[in-house]
């Protein structure tokens, strides 16, 4: 990651723990993790769409939602789940290691001719740290939107 050595080995060395508790367990947390993060991911896209600066281009609605609208979305949900993985290898390489994953994402790629460099001086995390940072700010100065519930699936009390 950015820092190398990182700080502490927090969460590799529980799901390491948790394997030596009982052999599923650690993974079963691990790929648990994994899904919170897609879920994340999967959030933001429903929410957000594409947003560009003022307007927003494939936007999900209920009843409301184009099919190639839909289909954009699940393009970008499967783009980011790239991501999401790439991301929970590198975080997790000290767990991850001797894994398929491990070995694509660890070795492989950093070894191929034209992106080998993005690796080696770590362009996606400083990219995901920027998108987050330019986030935070968007989201500190706006506000978050709250939406009132509408539609068909509304909870009554």
């Amino acid at each position: 990651m950015l820092i190398n050595p990182p700080v502490s080995p927090f969460l590799n060395e529980v799901f390491i723990k948790l394997d030596s508790v009982w052999g599923l367990l650690g993974t079963v947390a691990f790929a648990f993790f994994c899904f919170y993060l897609l879920l994340a991911v999967i959030a933001g896209a429903m929410v957000l769409g594409l947003r560009l600066v003022f307007i927003t281009i494939h936007p999900m609605k209920w009843g409301g939602t184009l099919m190639n609208s839909f289909l954009f979305n699940v393009g970008l949900i499967l783009l980011c789940s790239i991501s999401v993985i790439q991301f929970c290898s590198t975080a997790f390489a000290v767990y991850a290691q001797a894994t398929a994953a491990q070995e694509i994402f660890g070795h492989t790629l950093e070894s191929l001719r034209g992106i080998k460099y993005l690796y080696k001086y770590n362009v996606f995390q400083i990219v995901f740290i920027v998108l987050a940072g330019l986030t935070l700010i968007y989201y500190l100065a706006f506000g978050w939107k709250k939406r009132k519930p509408r539609g068909r699936l509304q909870l009554t009390s």
